[in-house]
């Protein structure tokens, strides 16, 4: 499925303004964890501004965003330290950590929310000359219609996680595998 594009780009740079729909509430979880850390663009900015675009305001506070802010240092090292290269250093040419999603599957859907697994691939790669790295995670996460827009919310996650307790999570497959389809999962297809 082509997800909709939202229909502006907001003050942190992320597009925003989804369609009032259960594929513009997908579209805007996608859009919530879907990052690139390369260049001059840091962890730490990347998360601060999924933080600002995406999160539903009932969630936000300046305490919060200091937590956002702390732990993306945290993980910054940490994935530094994994790529072989030194934590807080900028990354060399050719280096860069994405992770965009790649398939969901709805868990419940009304008129202002939905919920749903995302599927998301994570690459990673130190610098021009060494190998990219990749790994599938999968996400639990739910959004309200806010604003005029959809914005990932602890509330709608929280009503996902009580729909799924005690049911298995879908199996990682990737799309092209067989068993994606089986596993309930929907491919994500780049708009163009």
């Amino acid at each position: 499925m082509a997800l909709p594009r939202g229909q502006r780009t907001d003050d942190y740079g992320s597009e925003v303004g989804f369609p009032h729909t259960t594929e513009g509430a997908v579209a805007a979880m996608a859009a919530g964890h879907t990052k690139t850390v390369q260049d001059s663009t840091s962890h730490v900015d990347e998360q601060l501004r999924l933080y600002y675009s995406y999160i539903a305001r009932a969630d936000q506070s300046e305490d919060v965003a200091e937590r956002v802010e702390l732990r993306a240092m945290d993980d910054g090292k940490v994935i530094a330290r994994e790529m072989g290269l030194k934590p807080g250093a900028p990354l060399p040419p050719g280096a860069y950590v994405r992770s965009h999603i790649i398939g969901f599957k709805i868990i419940g859907q009304s008129e202002n929310e939905v919920s749903g697994w995302l599927l998301s691939r994570v690459t990673q790669k130190a610098g021009k000359m060494n190998a990219e790295k990749s790994n599938h995670v999968r996400l639990l996460v739910g959004a309200r219609w806010e604003g005029g827009d959809w914005k990932v919310s602890l509330l709608a996650t929280r009503h996902a996680l009580d729909a799924t307790d005690g049911q298995p999570k879908p199996r990682i497959v990737v799309p092209g595998d067989a068993a994606f389809n089986a596993a309930g999962w929907t491919a994500i297809r780049e708009a163009s």
